[in-house]
């Protein structure tokens, strides 16, 4: 798989594509919420990138025979994988409403032993999930391959760096990919608190918001700090100050035509260059 073509895509068609994408992987939330084992944090929900198969795939399911569900980012395809990673069925999604994915997905799943009645999709806050089409009937579209491939290689490129950070910093949480806002992302804690608050820094990819419609990277500290003072960051990237605090760089200004590796680089700078900011910002008036 390539990884990030040059940005050539009509900015309309990737946040078309998202929407695609965001309500495509609502299966893989679905099923989990309904069968899966529960976490506090409703991490069961979430979902993660599996570079062995290509796939987004979600927690494992335990029945008759223990199964996860998956989908392939690029073809909008759904998968039942089985536990030893096979595929057992297949659905592609395009030409299909999301109730017809949804019967589909229950009658492969009540043939493995588990109460595919359950599974229904989940509720967000009003106004806290993007309304498309697909809401009320439509049918998927998977036609724009070229940039639902751009949005499959952003969360390649952002699981691959994050894993890397994970590899340095001992408190870093597990990389989960969540449904209700479509990020990539984990967490990091540091030792001390701050007005009781424990000390965290969150890193991650939005694929496109009502902050910045078009994908972009994110590294913010919390308890947010004072915006009064804000170190400088590398490259092309900014202070988001509106509703939350975090450092942003928006995949527009990566650099253009630069290759795959130029602009993973850019990505990997930004995000150590935020972080050790973020680190220095919440270590200060540490109680």
């Amino acid at each position: 798989m390539s990884m990030m073509t040059p940005a050539t895509i009509n900015p309309q068609a990737l946040i078309e594509s998202r929407l695609q994408l965001h309500y495509a992987v609502q299966y893989i939330a679905a099923t989990a919420a309904a069968l899966a084992e529960p976490l506090p944090d409703n991490s069961h929900t979430s979902f993660r990138w599996n570079p062995a198969l290509k796939v987004f795939v979600g927690s494992m399911i335990p029945a008759t025979q223990p199964f996860q569900v998956a989908l392939e980012p690029v073809s909008l395809t759904l998968i039942v994988v089985d536990d030893q990673n096979d595929a057992i069925a297949s659905l592609p999604l395009h030409g299909k409403t999301m109730r017809e994915g949804l019967e589909w997905l229950q009658q492969e799943v009540s043939k493995l032993g588990a109460d595919a009645s359950k599974i229904v999709f989940l509720d967000y806050p009003p106004n806290d999930f993007p309304d498309h089409p697909l809401a009320h009937g439509a049918a998927f579209d998977a036609s724009q391959a070229l940039a639902l491939r751009e949005l499959a290689d952003y969360y390649i490129t952002t699981d691959r760096l994050l894993q890397a950070i994970a590899t340095t910093n001992k408190n870093a949480s597990a990389i989960h990919i969540w449904p209700h806002h479509l990020d990539i992302a984990m967490l990091i804690t540091l030792p001390g608190t701050k007005n009781g608050h424990p000390l965290t820094i969150g890193i991650g990819l939005s694929p496109g918001d009502t902050s910045y419609p078009e994908p972009y990277w994110y590294v913010y500290p919390y308890p947010y700090p004072d915006t009064a003072n804000l170190p400088i960051l590398d490259g092309q990237a900014f202070w988001h100050t509106q509703h939350w605090v975090g450092a942003v760089l928006q995949s527009s200004q990566l650099t253009e035509n630069a290759n795959a590796e130029t602009r993973q680089q850019q990505i990997a700078a930004f995000l150590h260059s935020a972080l050790n900011a973020s680190i220095t910002l919440l270590k200060q008036n540490v109680s």
